[in-house]
């Protein structure tokens, strides 16, 4: 990491604007919001109203093919969102499981969860996205196990997206969809044992892989994978939003229209370090932004705390081949994803800028106590 590897990028006004007229970009904006602060800023309020350090995950861990801690820990707070830019078609219902019953009405919530906090204050509108209670519904939901699913629904009303249905499970073998990927990505013909079961078992790591998870992934990380790709290969737009008490970390798993691929980005809590904090307070003598104000916190004990984001891509390993090619021989060591780009996120919702840094790949550094520089203006 270099001394001026710190670089602050700002935002086209122009596709912000278009951003916010678009009811889907709002809705998925708003929602992304609200679980940054649900999953990351609430959990680390969480650890620090117990007295407990927050386990902060190393820039490292992004990497992928990295480990996972396998503790859960209870502090996290955990999270399963699905925002489609539609509705789910019938022929997959079999695969998203939600009624009537799971429907977002008072006395399905009251019969599922009688003790809901909040319940009282509840409204029938507070389910559409552009509503200002909307966050709040949001949190106030998920601690419900399984999925929240948002929608666009073609009706009258004036504003199409909304929070259709809650305990929302997501039901599919995990064969078919390891199959389903290694077939489309040309690694077997026909039968997913075609090769034998260790085979399998390799296609099983890289499957996970696949989504930046480690290969121990379950609960709801894969669930969301297993949502992603059925909506992935549908090509219907859509982004699920996950997090789980293991890897205190917030990922989004984004499709389109256009292709078959999914984009992955991940959030986490960062601990800056001395050299960091060096490296932003030179860099941002010139930015038209406060950092400190918006890029970065103290907790109660002194720490300084950011918001890291990473993308990914996939690699040719994983991409398909042309129709013409013959099946292809997997090679565990080959990656099937990589990282794309880091940078720093605002805390604050009305700071549109990112900060360009270096830090899941950087060498590593000793443990320093970050000293205070100045009088800091955003606290938890």
């Amino acid at each position: 990491m270099t001394k001026d590897s710190c670089s602050l990028i700002m935002p086209d006004q122009k596709i912000l604007l278009q951003n916010r007229q678009d009811p889907y970009l709002f809705s998925r904006e708003k929602i992304a919001r609200t679980l940054l602060e649900y999953t990351l800023l609430d959990s680390y309020r969480n650890f620090n109203a117990r007295g407990v350090p927050y386990p902060f995950v190393s820039p490292s861990k992004l990497r992928p093919g990295t480990p996972t801690n396998a503790k859960e820990f209870e502090l996290q707070n955990s999270a399963l969102v699905i925002l489609v830019n539609g509705t789910i078609p019938e022929k997959m219902r079999k695969n998203f499981r939600f009624r009537e019953g799971n429907r977002l009405y008072k006395e399905n919530l009251l019969e599922v969860a009688p003790d809901l906090a909040e319940m009282n204050q509840y409204k029938w509108s507070m389910r559409h996205t552009n509503h200002e209670k909307f966050s709040s519904l949001l949190k106030m939901l998920l601690p419900l196990d399984y999925a929240l699913l948002v929608q666009r629904i073609e009706d009258d009303e004036s504003w199409p997206f909304e929070m259709t249905h809650f305990h929302v499970k997501v039901e599919r073998l995990l064969d078919n969809a390891i199959r389903g990927l290694a077939v489309y990505l040309n690694y077997i013909e026909h039968s997913l044992y075609e090769r034998g079961e260790e085979y399998v078992d390799v296609l099983e790591k890289k499957f996970f892989e696949y989504f930046n998870f480690y290969h121990n992934a379950s609960g709801r990380r894969c669930a969301a994978a297993l949502a992603a790709q059925l909506l992935a290969w549908k090509k219907i737009p859509a982004t699920v939003f996950i997090s789980s008490q293991q890897t205190r970390r917030l990922t989004f798993l984004t499709t389109s229209d256009s292709s078959e691929e999914i984009q992955i980005e991940q959030y986490l809590l960062l601990k800056v370090d001395a050299e960091l904090m060096e490296q932003l307070t030179t860099a941002s003598k010139n930015w038209p932004v406060d950092i400190l104000k918006d890029f970065l916190f103290y907790g109660p004990d002194g720490t300084t705390v950011a918001i890291l984001r990473a993308r990914f891509e996939h690699t040719e390993a994983s991409r398909p081949t042309p129709a013409d090619q013959p099946v292809r021989t997997l090679n565990p060591r080959e990656k099937w994803i990589r990282l794309k780009d880091e940078v720093l996120v605002p805390v604050h919702h009305g700071q549109t800028a990112r900060i360009g840094c270096s830090l899941v790949y950087r060498r590593p550094v000793l443990e320093i106590e970050t000293k205070p520089l100045g009088e800091v203006k955003s606290e938890l």
